[in-house]
């Protein structure tokens, strides 16, 4: 993990796993999430740098900028891309609100709203995977994290399309708390497709997964 590339998606206002990793590892993260709360939360990270935790986290998903210890942190290591990953690049899209207005997540499909085409929406550029690593020249993907509120199922996808494997991707299927028989239908489709080059690691809090990348050994 030391010095490794972190691609976390759907940041909100809570990064401390993100921050952890960096500072423990020192990995370089580039944080995509076009939300206003989001990108606010990230600048007062980045104009707080040098700042140590004078408290602990709490459980809500919105943190204080005192919780994080900011001590030691390079700010070449951050980087802030305000679009929506997707599967596609450069596209205007709608980003709905979420039904519960203390919340921050928006969503392109809008499973939070069962789908509704007309509730509350902001308009957002969309940024795909494949645009990332060129821009930011990079090798190799250590963890990609996505918190993307359903659009996991079409960068996946996509991801794998493009032959683009992450060693490590850890993912929240929030379209699976829909209880729709056609959404498990797919991701269980998306799933064994994964675990052509995943290892599958199941985690506690459903629906939540971490895939490890296979190795490849010769015999």
């Amino acid at each position: 993990l030391s010095n490794s590339w972190v691609i976390s998606c759907g940041v909100g206002t809570d990064i401390s796993f993100d921050i952890e990793l960096m500072q423990k590892y020192q990995t370089k993260t580039l944080f995509i999430d076009p939300t206003p709360e989001a990108i606010s939360h990230m600048n007062s990270v980045m104009n707080s740098l040098g700042s140590v935790k004078k408290e602990s986290y709490n459980q809500h998903g919105k943190q204080n900028i005192a919780s994080y210890n900011l001590s030691n942190l390079d700010i070449n290591n951050f980087f802030l891309e305000n679009k929506a990953i997707y599967h596609t690049n450069n596209k205007n899209i709608k980003f709905y609100e979420p039904k519960n207005p203390d919340h921050v997540s928006h969503s392109i499909s809008n499973w939070q709203n069962n789908y509704s085409d007309s509730t509350s929406f902001i308009e957002v550029t969309t940024v795909n995977l494949s645009s990332i690593i060129k821009k930011y020249s990079i090798s190799n993907i250590e963890i990609l994290k996505l918190d993307i509120e359903g659009a996991e199922y079409s960068v996946l996808k996509n991801m794998i399309k493009n032959k683009i494997y992450p060693n490590q991707i850890l993912v929240e299927f929030d379209e699976l708390q829909t209880q729709r028989f056609t959404k498990y239908l797919r991701y269980f489709y998306l799933i064994l497709k994964l675990m052509n080059n995943y290892e599958l690691v199941h985690t506690k809090n459903y629906p939540n997964f971490l895939f490890v990348k296979r190795k490849i050994t010769n015999l």
